[in-house]
């Protein structure tokens, strides 16, 4: 992503407000392209279909819908940090040709286990034959969709991922709308389905313009599993550790049934949903301008390490390294800070506008400094993949998904009023502990980047050894002067 960056940055260099909106409106779109995308629907969609479908209805859509993103995302959560690494090493080695060979050998993996889970679900609900297919098929595209943002994120070419979600978003309300007349729940999905499948075949055709197509298959990245086994973990606790407050929150008391096999808590799930939305801007500052100047100062220490610079001037070079991480990061913390503190501030108005209840404002209010605290320990677990602190990242991971599990249910039993507060002494728990760890570890930056180099043994030989060694040598080409000098 820091290469997009870095083309959005020429933006920033503009004289008119204009290129610093878009540099922002871009990278907002791409940092958050998928769940930009839903919430836009989603809302759109059930604008669209008041008064045309029912309320249990209209309820089981935005269900369905939710659904499939949440566990689609949890799906590949394994393979995301694996294939990204695997494709850093192929980009570091300039073996750009395998991009194409493995994200469609990642895509088979991925559909079939896919499919597995999707039928084994399917199985146990009882839809109808029609919204099962369109269920099944939107998952596989949402799975695919995760996946090729993955590989599109080394592209060039960063206004075509910007209309490939505006179209397919486009489309989605579109045909969401056409559909949904004549075929009622079944042709929202089907809209809905469709153009998602526009914006995954954009993505894929980018993939395939940029890195060509020379292989059929490349699973080298099956072996990171084994040489990189945090990874695999690091992506699926972060992504479940997400989600596993509402999974719990959906099937406890205060849980509402749509039907078999689909629980959702819609006084939980919307204020936080509008909550991740006000850290849009976040991931695009960080996107556009932390990670830009920060990879600038990591690539100049690294630079001083391999072409063995002086002591005095790699310690420089951390010191302005750190410098501009402490610097980015107060610079998030006021802005965002500023923001959530204007919604809050507004919250009333804000909660009218969405038709929020009573007991909503509360989870919102929570949320939003969850969301806050969550995104300031996504800037940080990036960061600490730079230096490749793999398994410092698997433990804040794991600590998001242990202590929001526990101090879910632990809400859940103490009553309505207190849901919420376990996703934010979650969040605030496993951003103050990935902030030790990474200034710890950054503070000794010098001593791990040395001393975590392979070690070299020489090979010593005793006195004794070696005088034999010697002359079996002198015995052995006195042999051989004899053999050539014989007739």
């Amino acid at each position: 992503m820091a290469g997009i960056a870095f083309r959005l940055q020429k933006l920033l260099n503009g004289e008119d407000y204009s290129s610093l909106i878009k540099a922002y409106l871009f990278s907002g779109i791409i940092s958050s392209g998928p769940f930009l995308v839903v919430i836009l629907i989603l809302g759109s969609v059930r604008l669209l279909s008041k008064g045309l479908l029912g309320l249990h209805q209209s309820n089981l859509l935005m269900s369905i819908i939710v659904y499939i993103y949440a566990f689609s995302m949890i799906g590949v959560s394994p393979f995301i940090y694996i294939s990204t690494r695997y494709l850093a090493d192929q980009y570091f080695l300039k073996r750009l040709s395998s991009f194409t060979p493995s994200f469609l050998s990642l895509l088979y993996i991925i559909f079939g286990l896919q499919s597995v889970v999707a039928l084994i679900y399917l199985s146990y609900t009882e839809l109808n034959f029609r919204t099962e297919w369109i269920m099944y098929s939107l998952y596989l595209i949402t799975s695919g969709i995760w996946i090729a943002m993955i590989y599109i994120s080394a592209a060039r070419n960063y206004m075509w991922i910007v209309w490939s979600f505006v179209i397919g978003a486009c489309l989605s309300i579109l045909l969401a709308w056409l559909l949904g007349k004549p075929m009622g729940l079944d042709g929202y999905l089907l809209g809905f389905c469709v153009g998602q499948f526009v914006c995954f075949v954009m993505l894929t055709y980018q993939i395939f313009k940029e890195f060509g197509y020379e292989a059929s298959y490349d699973f080298g990245f099956i072996e990171y599993f084994k040489t990189h086994p945090y990874l695999a973990c690091v992506g699926f606790f972060y992504f479940s550790g997400i989600w596993i407050d509402k999974i719990i929150i959906w099937f406890s008391p205060y849980g509402d049934t749509i039907t078999k096999g689909i629980r959702v808590s819609f006084d939980y799930d919307t204020p936080m949903f509008l909550a991740y939305l006000t850290v849009i801007p976040s991931m695009a500052f960080f996107l556009v301008r932390m990670e830009t100047s920060f990879v600038q100062k990591y690539h100049s220490y690294y630079t001083a390490v391999r072409e063995r610079g002086s002591l005095f001037d790699i310690k420089e070079r951390q010191k302005a390294m750190m410098k501009n991480l402490s610097g980015s990061f107060q610079e998030y913390a006021i802005s965002q800070g500023i923001l959530t503190g204007i919604i809050i501030l507004f919250l009333y108005e804000i909660t009218l506008f969405f038709n929020l209840n009573t007991a909503q404002i509360g989870i919102l209010r929570i949320s939003l400094l969850g969301s806050f605290l969550l995104m300031g320990f996504v800037m940080l677990l990036n960061i600490t993949f730079y230096f490749d602190f793999q398994k410092d990242a698997f433990y804040t991971c794991l600590i998001l998904f242990v202590t929001n599990s526990l101090f879910t249910f632990m809400t859940v039993h103490i009553g309505f009023e207190s849901l919420g507060f376990g996703y934010g002494l979650s969040t605030f728990i496993t951003t103050a502990v990935a902030f030790f760890v990474l200034n710890r570890k950054l503070k000794n930056l010098n001593y791990w980047t040395f001393m975590k180099q392979p070690l070299f043994l020489p090979q010593f030989k005793f006195e004794a050894e070696s005088r034999s060694q010697d002359n079996s040598d002198s015995e052995s080409d006195l042999h051989s002067k004899h053999l050539k000098e014989s007739p």
